[in-house]
């Protein structure tokens, strides 16, 4: 059979040592997080370029005759995707059907 010890007390050095060693390991996780929040805020700006500039490009192919079909398609098409991204991760909107946000009985 093992022979349980008891584990001795942990002196003031130990306790500062394992204090500091904590210290460390927070300090580095909240620079971490620092930095994936001022990414998150660099990818959230790109995002509302990206949308701004496909939605003029929309509106040029709108105005613009003899647009092939499929180029006005993708351009819908990619409005759409970022319009609904902007949605979600710009303006924390996860739905945009109106029978879930407003419950209103229209009968």
């Amino acid at each position: 059979m093992e022979d349980l010890k008891e584990e001795e007390p942990m002196n003031d050095g130990q306790y500062l040592e394992m204090a500091d060693h904590l210290k460390k390991l927070y300090d580095d996780i909240e620079q971490k997080n620092i930095k994936l929040e001022l990414e998150k805020i660099e990818l959230k700006k790109i995002l509302i370029t990206s949308y701004g500039l496909v939605r003029v490009v929309d509106n040029f192919v709108d105005v613009i005759h003899n647009v092939p079909t499929e180029l006005e398609v993708l351009v819908s098409t990619l409005r759409g995707y970022l319009s609904e991204e902007t949605d979600k991760h710009i303006f924390n909107i996860k739905s945009l059907d109106f029978n879930e946000i407003i419950d209103i009985d229209v009968s």
